[in-house]
């Protein structure tokens, strides 16, 4: 099953929604303020829980994915750190399956080193990091149609809110909800919806600290022993 999914992720360089949007604001005014507010950011944390469900005749899914995520900020360029572990439950026929696995993954600036855990087996890869593009919501653009919804608050956050509806029709995915921190323009709400208009995929982010102290040993990798790295 595929999904394509317009978030550009946690980095920038997802209701109940209660207050008015600025009048006039555009998508291309709100990016522009997605963009100054991250410009702004030392250091990111936060708690994260993505949960999707699918159910049609026969088969029903529900996988949950929790961790956690750090970024600090070195020169012009975020360090990443994640750390995740997922529960994925299928029923098939009447047959409960259950799997669970982890992974980390470690942007230290110039690499990106990703290690799963499934079935007691680890691997381990590298990849080259790339340069980012100029444009963050480039790929938005392309494939989506974006609205600015109503400005609200998210836990206490206030938030920009921002739908992507996909330009083509897709038989596996409907329309996009974003929430952007005002504070620091990370994504730390997003909504994805199945065609029919169900949610099917949420994710939040909470415990968020914006320019604590972060300590850049967080981002250094040390491969699991008896795993060897592995280039992709």
């Amino acid at each position: 099953m595929s999904m394509r999914v317009w978030g550009i992720g946690i980095l920038v360089l997802g209701f109940g929604f209660v207050t008015a949007s600025v009048a006039g604001e555009s998508f291309e005014d709100v990016s522009k303020k997605i963009a100054v507010a991250a410009e702004k950011v030392k250091s990111f944390s936060a708690k994260s829980k993505m949960v999707t469900e699918m159910k049609q005749e026969g088969f029903s899914m529900v996988s949950t994915t929790e961790g956690t995520t750090e970024m600090l900020r070195k020169g012009d360029v975020f360090l990443l750190r994640t750390e995740t572990k997922t529960v994925t439950e299928n029923v098939v026929g009447g047959n409960t399956s259950k799997q669970e696995s982890a992974m980390l993954m470690i942007n230290d600036g110039s690499y990106t080193y990703t290690v799963s855990e499934t079935g007691g087996t680890k691997s381990a890869f590298r990849n080259k990091v790339e340069k980012s593009a100029a444009d963050p919501f480039e790929a938005w653009r392309e494939s989506a149609e974006l609205k600015v919804l109503a400005d609200s608050s998210l836990d206490g956050h206030a938030v920009w809110v921002i739908e992507a509806t996909p330009k083509l029709a897709q038989a596996t995915q409907g329309k996009t909800v974003i929430c952007y921190h005002k504070e620091s323009g990370q994504m730390i709400k997003m909504v994805v919806y199945a065609p029919d208009g169900k949610p099917m995929t949420t994710t939040t982010y909470s415990d968020i600290k914006v320019n604590e102290k972060t300590s850049p040993d967080r981002f250094v990798f040390k491969a699991p022993p008896g795993v060897e790295v592995q280039d992709s």
